[in-house]
């Protein structure tokens, strides 16, 4: 399995006068030779996420920290990847439930894992594991190498919410993307609508999130450990009915009509639970968000942003569809 790197540079070719002086960043360069993930990836999405604040907070979930973990991302991935990265005292005090979830015994031991997303190098390791099995996520669901801004997608949507925003950004690039993410637009509403409260399309709602990521996607390197499967989205619901439309050898919708009738979906048919920042418990804020999120008429539109990139299409030697233009057009 691959984990990301950067090139070799001087350690202070990539620093600023003030970059160099500040401890955050230099805890966020820590977590990415640590993790093997791109340094400038890793510093940008503090950026958006945090300001470059430890102590961030945020006001409709319990996302806190540099990059804004909600409490059973902290947990699942502290439980998974805290014992090699020098956590592994506070990973044998968390319990993985039979049900789903992680969970603390000792109220006070929670508190003080709970507590470690303040700490600069902490969050900075642990963005870094979360960000490499995201990768490894979307690799096997797209079928190609995930860019910069598909990361950062799933940084903020779960993997699983990432790649259904991709396709939708590919197949139906106008369809408000808070009718088949509804739990992540009610806690996000500045995310899936613009100032006016119009609600962003697919494509729209991609370009947002990738605009602090502008840039290549990081290399790869060989020789790393392999990371087991994801654990920042909730187990989708109605496995069954995905697989009319998924095969066991290939990833993604059979076709673009599929694909299409996949997407336009009746807004009232509730859609699977991918978002990673809220906590999905009863009672919490998983269910709250739920309650919240706003009904949207499937033949509503938003405009998508002009000149938005799109995500790349799937590569051909992987089944790739081609682009709805090409489809349209009549070739191959």
């Amino acid at each position: 399995m691959f984990l990301f790197t950067t090139s070799p540079t001087p350690r202070d070719a990539t620093r600023s006068p003030t970059a160099a002086a500040s401890p955050v960043v230099e805890a966020i360069r820590q977590g990415a030779e640590k993790t093997g993930t791109g340094f400038d990836y890793l510093l940008a999405t503090a950026r958006r996420e945090s300001s470059l604040d430890p102590g961030a907070k945020a006001a409709t979930s319990s996302a806190t920290g540099l990059f804004q973990f909600i409490e059973q991302t902290w947990l699942g991935i502290l439980k998974q990847d805290g014992p090699s990265l020098g956590l592994g005292a506070y990973a044998e005090a968390i319990t993985a439930k039979p049900q789903g979830g992680y969970t603390v015994s000792d109220p006070s031991a929670r508190q003080a894992i709970l507590d470690l997303r303040r700490d600069p190098e902490a969050s900075a390791a642990m963005a870094g594991a979360l960000t490499r099995r995201n990768r490894d996520a979307l690799s096997a669901e797209l079928g190609r190498e995930p860019t910069r801004g598909d990361l950062y997608a799933a940084h903020v949507l779960g993997a699983r919410g990432a790649a259904a925003l991709i396709r939708a950004a590919q197949f139906t690039p106008a369809r408000p993307a808070a009718a088949d993410l509804p739990e992540a637009a009610a806690a996000n509403r500045s995310l899936f609508y613009d100032k006016a409260g119009r609600p962003r399309g697919a494509a729209d709602l991609y370009a947002h999130l990738s605009a602090s990521q502008s840039g290549p996607p990081p290399a790869v390197a060989a020789g790393s450990p392999a990371a087991e499967a994801p654990t920042a989205f909730a187990p989708e619901d109605g496995i069954g009915l995905r697989s009319l439309f998924q095969t066991d050898a290939r990833r993604g919708p059979v076709s673009e009509g599929v694909a299409r009738l996949w997407q336009t979906r009746s807004p009232e048919t509730a859609a699977p639970s991918y978002f990673p920042r809220s906590d999905g418990s009863a009672g919490g804020e998983g269910t709250a968000a739920t309650a919240a999120a706003p009904k949207i008429a499937a033949s509503e539109t938003a405009a998508p942003l002009v000149g938005a990139p799109l995500p790349p299409a799937r590569p051909p030697e992987f089944g790739g569809l081609p682009s709805p233009a090409l489809a349209r057009a009549g070739r191959p």
